[in-house]
């Protein structure tokens, strides 16, 4: 779906969504070491010659001014853990572009964001490789494969302990185990408000989404001891921050009315919450923006038939307050 009520431009929300998640990249590189660039350019590399074949197979000319596939190259290997084999990234870009993206007809025209669908296969098939992660500061060595010790997520460790060792401090600043760009909290709010500042990202739908996670973790205090403790888990875990800008604000898949948008990320929240406590997943709100998608088309149609109705009746409300009263007496007589 193309975001026609933007005033900016494809291209440049794009290249907005790149710069941005190239911070995250470089505090990846800070924290793990230069092996998570190679891992970024090889995924980088391995989305543009896929998408690039798919285009030529389909017939028709390739597009190197596409900025949207390098992006998902960068948002792939940031939802990897650093220590994540080569090959397994080199899979999830080619299942991101070839059923994500091109399976549906291309750019422009997918229902469901590539990298989401990507990562979440390949996390299905290869989960003790994908959901697990190294501690932040270790540098890895550069080799395709490496053995290094590895950790339960934030989310999985919340499942069985209420608080975890990690102070809230450290939780900000992105020092705890999780995918190698979607843990550095502080930074990914800095960068939605860049974002946001742009036009380059839906406010609405990202703060309906966390809002709504906020709220229901308030009410229900799945983790923590405390009410704040309980949102603030919920949020930071889960690479929710990072899913809602990145996924769930995607240019081409998030709807086009601002009613749509609010109500997008509100069902977007309510499902991350679903998938959590009924499911048990690890990144919950992956699997909220599949089943999400689809019903952010249906709510663009529907909001675009109630604004047309709404406008109908409040011209004719208009049209009757600015008849003269003289009028309206002559055509009683």
């Amino acid at each position: 779906m193309h975001n026609l009520l933007s005033k900016k431009t494809e291209k440049s929300s794009v290249i907005d969504m790149l710069l941005v998640s190239l911070t995250l990249v470089f505090m990846s590189f800070y924290y793990y070491g230069p092996r998570t660039l190679i891992l970024t350019l090889i995924s980088v590399l391995t989305a543009y010659v896929t998408d690039i074949v798919c285009v030529k197979l389909r017939g028709e000319k390739y597009d190197f001014s596409d900025f949207s596939v390098p992006l998902s190259g960068i948002l792939m290997a940031l939802m990897m853990p650093a220590s994540v084999s080569y090959s397994i990234v080199i899979v999830a870009d080619i299942l991101s572009l070839t059923i994500g993206k091109h399976f549906f007809g291309g750019k422009g025209k997918t229902i469901f964001n590539p990298v989401v669908v990507g990562f979440v296969l390949t996390s299905i098939c290869w989960g003790s490789k994908v959901l697990l992660y190294p501690k932040p500061g270790e540098v890895l060595p550069l080799s395709a494969d490496v053995s290094v010790s590895v950790s339960p997520s934030l989310t999985q460790v919340l499942d069985y302990a209420s608080n975890p060792s990690v102070s809230n401090v450290d939780i900000f600043l992105g020092k705890f185990t999780g995918p190698m760009g979607a843990t550095h909290i502080v930074l990914i709010f800095v960068c939605a408000i860049v974002l946001m500042c742009r036009r380059s990202a839906s406010f609405l739908t990202f703060f309906g989404g966390t809002g709504t996670i906020a709220v229901l973790s308030y009410i229900f205090r799945f983790f923590g001891s405390d009410a704040f403790s309980a949102v603030f888990y919920e949020l930071a875990s889960g690479s929710v921050l990072f899913a809602m800008l990145f996924f769930a604000c995607d240019y081409y898949t998030v709807p086009q009315s601002k009613t749509s948008r609010l109500l997008y990320g509100m069902i977007i929240g309510v499902l991350t919450i679903v998938f959590q406590v009924v499911g048990n997943v690890e990144n919950s709100i992956l699997y909220a923006l599949i089943i999400s998608a689809p019903i952010g088309i249906a709510l663009d149609k529907s909001a675009f038939s109630f604004g047309r109705e709404f406008r109908k009746i409040k011209r004719k409300i208009f049209k009757n307050k600015s008849t003269p009263v003289s009028e309206v007496n002559d055509g009683k007589q």
